[in-house]
């Protein structure tokens, strides 16, 4: 009678059937491994069959076109092989989230686990792994790398011997510090194949992120205040406030940061900051390489990277993100409007239409006059011809309006009461003129005009204002905008070191990129000193905006659960109080306060609040300049008049 060993059958279709039912199978075959699926197992979940002796066969018969995505990845330059590429399509396309493996195969699947699962544009956060061997082939196969320390879900099945039906079901520790080797591993139960019954029946699939036992949650971040701050201590302090670790020399706070304190503390889990590379927000290449906080990521050296991290969806493809955290207005402090003093202050108490009114209102004084003066010559028999007495007439009325409107007295011998009524209308009307004209100069002249500062994007385009900032990550976002006017804007665009804007900003010349917060507060560069900020305005409007996230790697276990805390922590309106607090505790509130005063008042306002000032020569460049022009004119016609009596007189003698 042949012998059927139905040990591997039974115990892994209980575990499908009990702990991965709902979700998509991925199982690797193996040829020493003789189990079945059963057909009621079979029922609970979908399944994805890898052979790895038969890959290149199985790409011809798919229904999924592979060429796509190998195409992909030899743009982005990333190395691959059939199984990768099989893979990376399984968890793409078929959303294979757990995982059954044999054998020697559990080195090399775990290697490309990591690759595919970053390769893969979806991703899920219940990954569940079964990795079965016998008990011989368990220490070479486990368990190195960080895979065995990250992932919570792992459950070996471990035989003792091919002729044995007894089962050790164990997982790895993963919680508790790094220094305890969270990747050893513990019996969860024991199955017996021949009674088919578990000896403890204790859940192979436990919760370990209920209680992390102080399991480290490793920050990539640099002190950007008020999102993070992280600050050297000269000595131990015996107080523990929001934000003081135990370690004896670092300080960290921050509206982001505290949310990561916060998610520590419910989970018992510790807070360390990592700034070796965080020198910047950073990148990640398509490659899946990177630099700064971003790169160490996924470099494997940091678990979370907050700081004002925005939703960058090039970062996304090659990380997971929680969800938003703050909303960060991009704006810019930029060249305060300069007080205007020219040529045209003279006429800047007045608007136009008001000056064409008072033109027209002398145009109808002059008429009148004209006319009066015509009717009293015609009244009183005046000796002139009728052309020279309307020449007279005119020159009587032009000159007498003029003369009443700068409030100068006449010398016309006027007769008729007609005349001197008109006289007595047109210096009344003008004297209310001069004497509205003059308030509004003295206005003007004291509390100084100025011009129009870049506050606006449309201002920003027409000014062409240079603006700069010490990183790409400030204008990343809008870089693919297809607006032409943020276009226009990112021409104008520049990056310098820290030590460069810190000249530049002293001149007050330039726009320097801050970032708004949503409760009225602002992330200022230690760059912007209160010397610069004298010499700014904040702009209106934000150039644009963007929700604020913490970045983790793929895979990271935690990130449902700090997403909790993340909607528990608006909900709550932490977000408003925390910024306040951290604020108040970390940032210069005068720098805040004088950024703010830079803002325009009550809302219909548009202009900055500016109190007198003592004048000087600048008040009166406008009216010196033309008080000359009027000289220069009257030395033009003086000498007009001397040149024409000269030229008659020299023709009276040469006609006598």
């Amino acid at each position: 009678m042949l012998f059927i060993d139905r040990s591997w059958s039974l115990i892994l279709n209980i575990i499908i059937e009990r702990y991965l039912n709902g979700s998509t199978v991925c199982i690797l075959e193996h040829g020493d491994y003789d189990w079945q699926l059963s057909k009621s197992v079979e029922n609970y979940s979908s399944f994805v069959v890898i052979n790895l002796n038969t890959l290149a066969d199985n790409f011809v018969d798919n229904v999924v076109d592979a060429r796509v995505k190998e195409q992909e990845l030899k743009l982005n330059e990333l190395p691959y092989d059939d199984f990768l590429l099989k893979l990376t399509i399984s968890i793409e396309t078929s959303h294979c989230e757990s995982f059954l493996v044999f054998g020697e195969h559990i080195p090399r699947f775990v290697d490309v686990f990591l690759k595919a699962s970053t390769y893969s544009i979806w991703r899920s956060l219940y990954n569940k792994f079964v990795f079965a061997l016998g008990v011989d082939e368990l220490d070479k196969f486990c368990c190195e790398g960080y895979f065995f320390e990250d992932q919570p879900n792992i459950l070996f099945v471990v035989r003792d011997s091919p002729n044995n039906s007894t089962f050790e079901l164990k997982t790895n520790k993963y919680v508790g510090p790094r220094a305890e080797q969270p990747a050893q591993l513990l019996l969860l139960d024991v199955y017996d194949a021949s009674e088919q019954h578990f000896r403890l029946n204790n859940c192979l699939f436990p919760d370990k992120l209920s209680d992390l036992q102080g399991r480290e949650v490793i920050v990539a971040g640099f002190d950007y205040r008020p999102y993070t701050v992280i600050k050297q201590l000269e000595s131990r302090s015996n107080s523990r406030d929001v934000g003081q670790l135990d370690h004896p020399k670092v300080y960290i706070d921050g509206t982001e940061m505290r949310v990561v304190l916060s998610f520590c503390e419910q989970f018992n889990c510790t807070v360390q900051i990592d700034t070796s590379d965080a020198y910047d927000w950073g990148t990640i290449y398509p490659n899946t390489s990177g630099d700064g906080a971003m790169g160490m990521i996924v470099q494997h050296k940091a678990e979370v990277c907050i700081g004002a991290m925005y939703s960058w969806y090039d970062d996304y493809t090659y990380l997971d993100m929680s969800m938003y955290l703050v909303r960060s207005g991009i704006t810019c402090l930029v060249p305060a409007p300069h007080r205007l003093a020219s040529w045209y202050l003279p006429l800047q108490p007045f608007q136009g239409t008001l000056w064409a009114a008072v033109l027209l209102c002398l145009g109808i004084e002059t008429v009148g006059l004209v006319l009066g003066h015509r009717s009293e010559l015609q009244l009183y028999d005046e000796p002139l011809d009728s052309g020279n007495a309307w020449w007279s007439s005119w020159i009587f009325g032009v000159v007498t309006t003029f003369k009443l409107f700068i409030s100068q007295s006449g010398n016309s011998n006027v007769q008729s009461v007609t005349v001197r009524v008109l006289l007595f209308a047109c210096f009344l009307n003008d004297i209310i003129i001069t004497s509205i004209y003059g308030g509004g100069l003295a206005s003007i002249l004291t509390i100084p005009s100025l011009g129009e500062a870049a506050d606006t994007m449309q201002r920003m385009r027409s000014h062409r204002l240079q603006w700069a900032a010490n990183s790409e990550a400030w204008v990343s976002a809008i870089r693919g905008s297809d607006d032409p006017l943020v276009q226009e804007l990112l021409i104008n665009f520049h990056i310098y070191s820290d030590e460069q804007l810190l000249s530049m900003a002293k001149t007050g010349r330039m726009g320097f990129t801050v970032e708004r917060l949503p409760f009225g507060h602002f992330a200022i560069a230690d760059y912007l000193t209160g010397e610069a900020i004298d010499q700014l305005v904040i702009m209106r409007e934000d150039l644009y905006y963007q929700y604020t996230v913490a970045f983790v790697p793929r895979l990271w276990p935690l990130l449902e659960r700090f997403n909790d805390l993340i909607y528990r922590w608006h909900s709550g309106g932490f977000d408003k109080y925390w910024e306040y607090r951290v604020v108040a505790d970390n940032l210069n509130v005068q720098l805040q306060q004088q950024v703010e005063s830079t803002m325009p008042g009550v809302e219909g306002q548009d202009d900055i609040n500016i109190e007198p000032v003592t004048l000087g020569m600048s008040n009166f460049a406008g009216i010196l300049l033309v008080w000359v022009l009027g000289i220069t004119v009257a030395l033009i016609v003086f000498l007009t008049e001397l040149l024409t009596h000269k030229f008659k007189g020299q023709t009276a003698v040469n006609s006598l």
